[in-house]
């Protein structure tokens, strides 16, 4: 049985490929993301259980020293995590139509625990990779893992890795 959360996320989906697009690959674009919240359940019991995640990015179109392009982030899971985030990431284009997109990033930002994991500080940067295919209107599919973790700034340091795949588009 599906539950409203998944519910809710396939309306999302249903709705957002149902808009015809066209823009340019540098424009600002809006990804919204589901995925595996703490995949790999790092930590001590009992906050080593995974949970669903819902994750929302805001990317811009600008970039600094012509290369890096700034972004700012949102996910919410179903064990009441909370992390809003923002940061920096870089798009290497493959293949000679550049449809495959590989994107590092990297953020900080604030982090409310939930029920899963206890992080030991609200402050945790993020690192993660991208892995997106282009469409030819530039919207992008594609797949993400990334770690949270304090850097040992706080009085514990489990991290947690997620995975999520993702839905870009352009604005």
């Amino acid at each position: 049985m599906i539950n409203s959360f998944m519910k809710n996320l396939l309306f999302l989906f249903v709705f957002l490929f149902s808009f015809p697009l066209k823009s340019k690959d540098n424009d600002h674009r809006i990804s919204v993301g589901v995925g595996q919240f703490n995949f790999m359940e790092d930590g001590t019991s009992p906050y080593n259980k995974t949970s669903e995640m819902l994750n929302l990015e805001v990317h811009s179109g600008k970039k600094i020293f012509n290369l890096i392009k700034p972004f700012l982030g949102f996910l919410g899971t179903s064990a009441g995590t909370y992390y809003a985030y923002g940061g920096f990431g870089i798009d290497g284009y493959y293949t000679k139509k550049k449809n495959i997109i590989l994107t590092p990033s990297v953020a900080c930002g604030y982090y409310k625990d939930g029920s899963e994991i206890k992080a030991g500080n609200h402050m945790e940067f993020y690192i993660g990779i991208d892995l997106f295919y282009r469409f030819k209107n530039n919207v992008r599919l594609g797949a993400g893992i990334f770690h949270i973790s304090n850097a040992d700034s706080g009085y514990r340091n489990p991290g947690s890795e997620t995975l999520v795949i993702k839905y870009q588009i352009p604005f």
